[in-house]
């Protein structure tokens, strides 16, 4: 670790002492909920930016198609902007109860068809889970992925069959196609990006319901048998999407919601 880490480190150690330690016991729980909606609100101003570069109306319809260096800038901001939400999510879950696990009951298919009737497009859900890290360390039989390097294909056409004619005729000839080559602003599929997009959205505007689903989350995988469905939502370590060179200001809103996560005590369960 560096000096310039080290300092920044220490800069956000005290800053979350003096905002946790030396203030009394009222105002450490105004001061949470203030510095999560400051957050929210901060993560809303990136939304909303990225709503504009990616060309999304306000009536929360999904784009089907973007030039390729739009989506890859949505994703470069998307990533850490949906790390920052979960943990402005557990922050407001933890004065929420964690009620007892309940299985739903299984739903019994009927054997009519529809009456016709057709719904609406059903809002996209916000993803509580990070996605997990392999760690080599817990599976020591299992092999680590090796990543084999792409071969860089050809943009010409190549002969792959020729059959040279003994009769007379000419030769029998099969050209590969050329390999086509992606430029920055061909049209990609984008409609998996945009439903991510608005979900966070959706989450953001309703915090309060996202630690229901949390607190939900929580008490399902409590109950759950050991393994990997038993782990808690958040993974440890650096959140996903971290960056150690910020490029943006969402890396900067990441880190000060993981620090927060990370120094808030969870209440005690008195049921």
């Amino acid at each position: 670790m560096s000096g310039s880490d080290t300092f920044v480190l220490a800069k956000y150690k005290c800053l979350l002492y003096v905002l946790f330690f030396h203030q009394p016991k009222d105002s450490m729980v105004w001061s949470i909920e203030r510095m999560t909606e400051h957050y929210r609100l901060a993560l809303l101003r990136v939304v909303a930016g990225l709503f504009v570069s990616a060309g999304m109306r306000s009536d929360n319809a999904v784009v089907k198609t973007l030039p390729r260096q739009v989506r890859n800038g949505v994703l470069l901001l998307l990533r850490p902007a949906e790390s920052a939400a979960r943990r402005l999510i557990d922050v407001e879950a933890r004065d929420v109860d964690v009620p007892d696990y309940v299985a739903p009951p299984k739903r019994k298919r009927s054997g009519a068809k529809g009456t016709g009737e057709t719904r609406g497009p059903r809002a996209p859900q916000f993803r509580l889970i990070d996605p997990r890290k392999f760690f080599p360390e817990f599976y020591p039989n299992q092999r680590v992925p090796r990543r084999i390097p792409k071969r860089e294909g050809s943009t010409e056409p190549q002969i792959r069959v020729r059959i040279a004619g003994f009769d007379g005729q000419p030769d029998f000839v099969i050209w590969s196609e050329p390999k086509a080559v992606l430029m920055p602003e061909d049209e990609v599929n984008a409609e998996r990006v945009s439903r991510r997009l608005l979900a966070l959205k959706l989450a953001l505007e309703d915090l309060p319901k996202q630690a229901k689903r949390y607190v939900r989350e929580v008490a399902k995988r409590k109950a759950a048998a050991p393994g990997p469905k038993r782990v808690p939502p958040l993974r440890m370590g650096l959140p996903p999407g971290y960056r150690r060179k910020p490029i943006h200001e969402i890396d900067e809103i990441l880190w000060d919601c993981h620090c927060l996560v990370r120094q808030e005590p969870r209440a005690p369960n008195t049921s």
